[in-house]
């Protein structure tokens, strides 16, 4: 079965760059270009797994996730942080508190690092998931 992941962030040419590696991964991308719309997104594609930049416009990325956590038919969706907020930064430490599934630094991320967080945390296997804790 087709796995869905929401990409919200609002340059377009890093969710260009992450997209197409993950398309060629054989994932569904959908993009959101700001807080408001991965909402609005999120209702409608019911994603497997949300790529999530902490600074976008109109929402920010810790009130995405806050939206996620608590909507029932969301709350167990698996959340990647994609920032290049450092994770000792007041963001980064709300958006784990709020549970962040695992972080990644934008700044020396590469498409297939991404690649493997996400993958494990679209298997199902808690042994694998427990290497990605923030």
């Amino acid at each position: 079965m087709l796995k869905n992941i929401l990409f919200a962030d609002d340059d377009a040419n890093i969710v260009e760059i992450y997209r197409e590696s993950l398309e060629r991964e054989g994932f569904e991308v959908p993009i959101a270009g700001d807080g408001l719309a991965a909402m609005r997104s999120l209702h409608h594609t019911k994603p497997d797994l949300v790529i999530l930049d902490l600074m976008m416009p109109k929402f920010d990325g810790v009130d995405v996730l806050k939206f996620i956590r608590a909507n029932p038919d969301l709350k167990h969706t698996k959340v990647v942080i994609f920032s290049n907020a450092t994770p000792t930064a007041n963001i980064a430490i709300d958006a784990e508190k709020i549970g962040a599934d695992a972080f990644l630094f934008k700044l020396t991320c590469t498409p297939e690092k991404l690649i493997n967080v996400v993958k494990p945390l679209l298997c199902d296997d808690p042994a694998s998931e427990e290497q990605l804790k923030l």
